[in-house]
């Protein structure tokens, strides 16, 4: 009898819905759940949602206006997903306990603590754990499924922020938690935490980062999220942890990158390591990137920034840029490779785009934006389905570099240098075409170093420039936020 009820259970829940929101991060209000018979009578609270997408539900269900909070991994069993017996209907590959991080504990007056935890040795000083644990009893089970490994049973039977008396603990319903970081979601938003780090990379101190923060939030009227309360002690924390981390793991540099790598899966989109016939290639991407990926490159414009290191590293760090609506550019995917632009882009461009039509499927680019011409353009038209464009600041920038090493008479290169950028002007006011180059390259046969050059990279190439009369209006100006190059500089397709 128990058998056929678990049989009939199962059929029930394998036979829900997949429910996929189409927004970046959804919480419970976004799904329709489900009553399904549990165990002792009881009624389970469920949905099944893609596995892919437990994360974004956490982070949805974390930013809950009504009662914001985070919810922290309480407990977690794995399987193997190899397995010589026979996979049951309801077995499971993953299973995952969130639990809202004001609970399960109660640090408060006269609250309950789990017998493991008040066991401990006290410590000399207090952590605080009045405001951060309150006996809060929301929580929630993942079950990846051996039956369906791509999807996720969600369990969200205890979805109400209140403690075991059934009272609200923390948040604005809570009037204890008033005037207490009880009030807002514990620790730092990522946006923040991204930025701290940032300033703390580049050596701004733990004392000036306080004194802007302390006067943008007195400017404001007091603290109002979770971000106005940042403290000096957390800042120095992760000062010191930034201070003290290795990135050289192992003298052997393989054995290095393969361990972090290892350490960091939920960073790394794309690795392959050396072969007989194949370069290695490392993409990196955070979630907090990916999702900047998603909310700005939508309909929009990606830029690719192939320079960084290259004079210095021995494999130079191509960055992946979204704009914002500042027209900040932001860092949303690294690749470490030796060869990007010589036909290896294949290898990991597939894999970046995968990742974010997984998380959002109705994404679709605009544009893609690049800086060098050697780069496999019809592999990115067809793995992003959208033009190809390429920004003439660094068009003239590499045309710059170029005549400086090559051209050693300094009139010569101020004349060549006035040409090529009179020859670009006239392009976008409609009043030239290619001719023009072939001009310049007549006129100025004598310096043979640039010519070569130019003739071999640039001259098969220049088809993109018929379209900058149409472009003139564009003015590009979101580049500026990549290099701080003049607003008037368009981009011409590829």
């Amino acid at each position: 009898m128990t058998l056929c009820l678990q049989m009939t259970r199962w059929d029930e829940i394998l036979t829900l819905p997949v429910q996929n929101p189409t927004i970046l991060e959804f919480s419970a209000a976004d799904i329709t759940w489900s009553m399904v018979e549990g165990w002792k009578d009881s009624m389970d609270r469920l949905a099944l949602i893609p596995f892919s997408r437990v994360g974004d539900f956490v982070r949805g269900e974390s930013n809950s206006k009504a009662c914001p909070t985070r919810f922290h991994v309480e407990a977690r069993r794995r399987r193997s997903p190899t397995m010589t017996c026979k996979p049951k209907v309801d077995g499971i590959l993953e299973y995952i306990l969130y639990w809202c991080s004001f609970g399960p504990d109660d640090y408060r007056k006269g609250g309950a603590v789990r017998p493991s935890r008040s066991s401990c040795g006290k410590r000399k000083t207090p952590a605080g754990r009045p405001n951060t644990k309150r006996g809060c009893v929301c929580h929630f089970i993942v079950k990846r499924l051996i039956a369906e490994p791509s999807l996720a049973l969600v369990i969200y039977n205890h979805n109400k922020h209140v403690d075991k008396k059934g009272t609200p603990c923390h948040g604005p319903m809570d009037k204890m938690a008033v005037g207490t970081k009880a009030m807002f979601a514990p620790y730092i938003s990522d946006e923040l935490l991204l930025e701290v780090m940032s300033l703390l990379y580049v050596g701004i101190p733990v004392e000036t980062i306080m004194q802007r923060h302390t006067e943008m939030v007195e400017k404001q009227g007091g603290p109002s999220n979770r971000d106005d309360l940042l403290t000096h002690r957390y800042v120095r924390r992760l000062e010191r942890k930034m201070r003290r981390s290795v990135y050289e793991l192992d003298d052997d540099d393989a054995v290095s990158m393969n361990k972090w790598v290892e350490n960091n899966q939920d960073c790394v989109f794309f690795y392959e390591d050396f072969s007989d016939n194949d370069t290695f290639v490392l993409g990196i991407q955070t979630d907090w990137q990916l999702q900047q990926m998603i909310q700005y490159g939508n309909r929009s414009l990606l830029a690719s920034d192939s320079k960084f290191g290259t004079n210095k590293l021995k494999y130079p760090v191509h960055s992946i840029l979204v704009f914002d609506q500042q027209k900040n550019a932001i860092p949303v995917a690294w690749i470490i490779t030796p060869n990007f632009t010589h036909g290896e882009i294949y290898r990991w461009m597939g894999a970046l785009y995968d990742r974010v039509r997984t998380k959002d499927p109705t994404w679709q680019l605009g544009g893609f934006i690049i800086d060098d011409p050697l780069t496999d353009v019809r592999t990115m038209r067809e793995v992003f389905q959208c033009p190809v464009l390429i920004s003439l600041w660094r068009v003239r920038h590499a045309w710059h570099k170029n005549l400086m090493s090559k051209c050693s008479d300094f009139e010569r290169r101020s004349m060549m240098a006035k040409r090529l950028g009179e020859a670009i002007s006239s392009i976008c006011r409609g009043n030239g075409d290619t001719e023009l180059f072939q001009a310049f390259l007549e006129d100025f046969i004598d310096c043979s170093g640039f010519v070569d050059y130019f003739k071999a990279l640039w001259f098969p190439r220049l088809g993109w420039s018929i379209y900058l009369a149409f472009l003139a209006i564009f003015g590009f100006y979101l580049l500026q936020g990549m290099d701080s190059r003049p607003e008037d500089q368009p981009v011409g397709y590829c």
